[in-house]
């Protein structure tokens, strides 16, 4: 489910929005994705057993129109192939800079390595946003960069990490911004983290209303 959020931002995307009547669809993001690990290895090992296979070269897809849309986007023309939806694979060492890392939540008992740490100390210099889900806040714990800032954490970790970790501090919210710097509880409160992540595209206002309301997904404020 970690994995959910960033589908989620990919349907305010170019590629995407193709489907969207083109007043809508004019002002969506053209982003490309950047799948990194410590040695650039793939597939990632995920939970439940499967393994996530991340496709280097660009990719086309065609696109399923919704039946709403047809007038829009003619059927013929959605069995073309689209723009271009460029997926990387990166070890830490080849990664460019980004503008926005998010961070899926490892097991509990992970702990990053010091190029790991290294990695999102560096990044965090020139990122616009931070992003953990879950136990994702553990890479960033460590590298430093959450210290004296609110964060939150799956909320029967809580008491721990406040006794542990008290140059953070820690509330008990589904998710919590400070400043660049978003964090979720939960996993499935990562999706309610990038519902509202989503709205700081302002130009993509309407846009991202009809993503989430084709996603027909139930939003949930900040409190549990």
């Amino acid at each position: 489910m970690d994995v959910a959020p960033l589908d989620m931002l990919g349907m305010i995307d170019k590629f995407y929005a193709r489907s969207y009547p083109e007043h809508i669809a004019a002002n969506a993001l053209d982003i490309e994705y950047y799948f990194v690990n410590e040695t650039g290895e793939s597939p990632h090992s995920m939970t439940g057993g499967f393994k996530l296979a991340v496709t280097v070269s660009a990719l086309l897809f065609p696109l399923m129109i919704p039946p709403c849309f047809r007038k829009v986007v003619s059927e013929s023309e959605s069995t073309k192939p689209t723009r271009r939806l460029t997926t990387l694979q990166h070890s830490i060492s080849t990664c460019p800079p980004l503008d926005i890392l998010l961070i899926g939540g490892p097991a509990p008992t992970y702990r990053p390595s010091e190029a790991i740490q290294h990695f999102i100390q560096t990044q965090y210099q020139h990122v616009r946003h931070l992003l953990t889900i879950c136990t994702g806040y553990i890479p960033a714990l460590y590298s430093g960069v959450l210290d004296g800032k609110t964060v939150t954490a799956p909320r029967g970790l809580l008491p721990m990490l406040k006794e542990e970790k008290p140059d953070v501090k820690w509330v008990e919210k589904r998710w919590v911004r400070d400043g660049k710097v978003w964090s979720s509880g939960a996993v499935a409160n990562g999706m309610d983290m990038m519902a509202c992540f989503m709205k700081e595209f302002k130009e993509q206002g309407a846009l991202t209303e009809m993503a989430l309301g084709i996603a027909d997904f139930a939003r949930r404020g900040e409190a549990y």
